[in-house]
């Protein structure tokens, strides 16, 4: 992504958190589920069965759903967690259930139509397996790494 692309996307994180004075917290991180809130609006990322799963919920409207198209390595979950947390973006699901954002040069965008407007890189969320694959446009901090050591299988742990 071109140096303009990301500023103009820290920009609109920066608007974006002080318009309301908000910001998503960190609520808990647990070995098995960790959960971030931003007023009544929940990010849950769980390990299910052998991967993980990430939603989102409206307590208030009793709303959820699944960022993830089903169970996804753990760091697949975290990726589209931190894209929705700091662009407020779902991903999309291609053909063969893959999921996917487009990447314009001023940062990431959903594509709805077959010859989107602007071009778009198409960057895959399924197969990322650790922080260092997470695309450009996703902020690794202390708090994901910490997140991130934390749920990881203790295979996983033993084998770097």
């Amino acid at each position: 992504m071109h140096a303009l692309g990301r500023a103009w996307v820290r920009l609109r994180e920066a608007i974006g958190n002080t318009e309301s004075g908000e910001k998503w917290a960190l609520e808990w991180s647990r070995r098995v589920e960790t959960r971030w809130s931003y007023g009544d609006e929940l990010i849950d990322c769980f390990r299910f069965d052998d991967g993980y799963v990430t939603t989102v919920q409206y307590e208030r409207q009793g709303v959820r759903w699944q960022l993830t198209p089903g169970q996804v390595p753990l760091a697949s979950a975290l990726v589209m967690a931190r894209l929705y947390l700091e662009h407020r973006l779902t991903p999309q699901t291609d053909r063969e259930g893959r999921p996917f954002i487009g990447l314009a040069d001023h940062g990431p965008v959903q594509v709805f139509e077959e010859i989107p407007p602007e071009p778009v890189e198409y960057v895959y969320l399924d197969g990322i397996r650790t922080l260092e694959e997470f695309p450009d446009f996703i902020t690794i901090d202390e708090n994901l790494r910490s997140v991130f050591e934390r749920m990881a299988p203790a295979q996983s742990r033993t084998s770097r």
